[in-house]
């Protein structure tokens, strides 16, 4: 591994102290909803990221409020929207009309006598939203929005899914460039209820392809993964080793650093437990860059369905961690945050701040701008484990008492290592010491020795018998500059 580090940061470590994510005071002003769904995005084009968060809110009631970020991570209710309020449903941000602004698309169940909807609302740049009327989009509901340029003419087009009354619909609609969208026939799409669908280019030729979960009949659930050809006609491609689900969330991330997206899914099986009920699972699957995917057996997620999934970088090490949300296979509500050790290899961060939920969504967003990820966790059970909420936890980085500087490259091996020796390989432009020190995710120093160096290439070991098996950074510094590298004890 080589590490070139080009300014002063201070190491953000692993999250395994509750003080890393803390709950923001502001938060209390989100409305706490159940059968939710929140999106961060600048809608007024002041360089932080808003949210819009749906549901249904302690009286019942449906909302659908937009909240406005003063660049510090607090937020206050955007008031005269026009947006209708819906529950079970999802939303979604992109630049429709292609103004340099985002519009949304909302869909879900309403209590205003509208049934279902799928309305799309278009962005002034300020954060002032009309609807835009005569769209052909099918109201839905226990379904999923997501954008993407399936047939490469440089806009987002869009597909739909949920249910319709008794009637499952997935369907693609193709945008024209200004925000008029026409459905897009003859697709090999299953219509689905409860479900998530995710598009990612996972065979490497430019273009996204689409994978999408969920229940196509009474309790059939499916997880088909479908080929877009660039010009958006999509085939599915067979024989993938995806569990059917329904009920659950999907999510790709690059999660080995190899160039291509894995992915992760949750949700309820078919298949049925001793206990007379579904297997909830949550499986994730490497990609070998051709989309051809196999399970990762050595992952310990907790299976969850009515479940919410988010990939972000939460410690700073450059590789995407995961939280993970929902009810488990022991009916309890969960929240669980898994760090990723940039192989894919994850384990829990245990001691984390977050309300335990199911039937909500989670959001990654650096809302406070200090270059960190925050989140926003919202469903039942959000705040005290018995009723609705809306929380945003800021991240706070468990700071240590260590600096790392300018411009120092080096290289340790092996890494992973199963032996007492680690070996540091670097070139010194000066005669003179190096300090070398070992220290914990913490940020705890663990141990110290001098090294003398002389100009040109070179290398040599240090010791790390005493260390148990975990991740540790080390540092080498002679005295001027100095770079930090992570590496693993097995």
């Amino acid at each position: 591994m080589k590490f070139t580090l080009l300014f002063p940061f201070l190491i953000l470590a692993q999250l395994l102290a509750a003080q890393v994510f803390i709950e923001a005071p502001q938060s209390p002003s989100l409305k706490g909803v159940l059968g939710s769904s929140v999106a961060f995005s600048d809608v007024d084009g002041d360089g932080d990221n808003d949210v819009l968060i749906t549901g249904y809110n302690s009286s019942e009631e449906m909302i659908a409020k937009l909240y406005i970020n003063d660049g510090t991570g607090s937020f206050l209710e955007m008031t005269d929207i026009p947006f209708v309020g819906v529950a079970h449903g999802s939303v979604n941000f992109s630049d429709v009309d292609g103004d340099g602004d985002n519009d949304v698309l909302m869909t879900g169940r309403t209590s205003s006598g509208l049934g279902r909807i799928s309305k799309l609302y278009i962005n002034d740049g300020t954060g002032n939203f009309s609807e835009m009327t005569g769209t052909l989009f099918e109201g839905t509901q226990n379904g999923s929005v997501a954008f993407s340029d399936v047939d490469g003419d440089g806009d987002d087009d869009v597909l739909i899914s949920g249910r319709l009354q008794d009637e499952r619909k997935s369907k693609l609609y193709i945008n024209d460039g200004t925000g008029n969208f026409s459905e897009m026939m003859n697709t090999p799409f299953e219509g689905l209820d409860s479900g998530s669908i995710a598009f990612s280019d996972i065979d490497g030729d430019g273009d996204n392809d689409v994978l999408i979960t969920g229940d196509k009949s009474h309790f059939e659930p499916i997880s088909k993964l479908y080929n877009n050809d660039g010009a958006g006609n999509f085939s599915e491609m067979t024989d993938t080793p995806f569990e059917n689900v329904e009920n659950g969330s999907v999510a790709f991330s690059d999660i080995d650093r190899d160039g291509d997206n894995d992915l992760l899914i949750t949700g309820l099986s078919d298949r049925i437990l001793p206990n007379g009920h579904k297997e909830k699972i949550s499986k994730l699957y490497r990609n070998d860059g051709a989309g051809n995917f196999s399970e990762i057996t050595s992952t310990h997620f907790d299976g969850v369905s009515s479940s919410s999934v988010a990939f972000s970088d939460v410690d700073g090490d450059g590789d995407n961690d995961v939280l993970i949300t929902g009810s488990n296979n022991s009916f309890e509500f969960s929240s669980k945050l898994y760090h990723n050790h940039g192989n894919g290899d994850f384990s829990e961060m245990r001691g984390h701040p977050f309300a335990n939920i199911q039937s909500g969504s989670v959001a990654f967003s650096d809302i406070d701008g200090d270059g960190d990820k925050d989140v926003l966790i919202s469903g039942w059970g959000a705040g005290n484990d018995s009723g609705l909420g809306s929380v945003l936890y800021t991240n706070e980085g468990a700071i240590s008492d260590f600096t790392f500087g300018i411009n120092l490259d080096f290289i340790v091996y092996p890494s992973p290592t199963k032996s007492k020796k680690l070996n540091i390989e670097f070139n010194s432009e000066e005669h003179g010491f190096v300090t070398v020190k070992v220290f914990n995710l913490k940020g705890y120093l663990l141990s110290q020795q001098k090294q003398y160096a002389v100009i040109g290439r070179q290398a040599f070991p240090i010791d790390i018998i005493s260390l148990s098996s975990g991740s540790y950074f080390v540092q080498l510094d002679n005295g001027k500059i100095n770079g930090s590298a992570k590496f693993i004890v097995q």
